[in-house]
């Protein structure tokens, strides 16, 4: 992707027709988005849309990702939970993650490549010189931030579990005795009829 011609985008913004960007299967969130949203103080703002997402498999690995939301229009569709789905936009447009900065152009730490060929953007406008480093710069960037955010959650997030566990023991050593046989009894109580069959039509549920 050497050549300008190669990589004509222009985001279409509000006027997107296919919204590629937001309903695309997983939107990154890395430990330097963190950082910069926490500079510009927006970061209690946009928390609360970022999920911790826990390894499935031992291939899996633990990352941090946009929360979703089914489409008003189509519920058995989601998108990102920041996507405005009356404006047809982003509600952090300008503090949006960096996977979202570089869309939709990737970098794997071999070549550059296009994410998508579903966003109308692409092949739109002539992209400069300046504009093209930009777009790689950012690509770039994201790559390395996926890795580092990668290599630094697990132990980040040992960390706090072994903080909790601490937390939990501690708490249970100062349980009065009477406290603490209620605890006993609470935990050793048998399950009822009634939570079970809650806990079957739950189950019945999801299915």
């Amino acid at each position: 992707m050497s050549e300008k011609s190669k990589y004509n985008f222009k985001c279409l913004e509000q006027q997107c027709t296919t919204i590629a960007c937001h309903i695309r299967p997983t939107i990154d969130v890395t430990l330097g988005d963190l950082t910069r949203w926490t500079t510009q103080g927006y970061l209690m703002n946009i928390l609360p849309g970022v999920s911790l997402k826990l390894p499935e498999s031992e291939k899996d690995l633990i990352s941090l990702e946009m929360m979703r939301k089914p489409l008003k229009s189509d519920p058995e569709k989601s998108a990102c939970v920041f996507f405005n789905e009356e404006a047809n936009g982003c509600e952090i447009r300008y503090s949006r993650p960096l996977s979202c900065r570089a869309y939709p152009l990737e970098y794997n730490g071999e070549k550059y490549y296009l994410s998508s060929k579903d966003c109308p953007g692409v092949g739109q406008g002539e992209v400069s010189k300046e504009a093209l480093q930009e777009a790689r710069d950012l690509a770039d960037q994201a790559f390395k931030e996926r890795g580092s955010t990668y290599t630094a959650l697990p132990a980040v997030y040992s960390i706090i579990m072994t903080q909790m566990i601490r937390q939990s023991t501690e708490a249970m050593k100062n349980l009065s005795e009477e406290d603490r046989k209620k605890m006993d009894e609470i935990m050793s109580k048998p399950k009822s009829s009634e939570d079970e069959e809650e806990s079957t039509k739950s189950e019945d549920t999801e299915d």
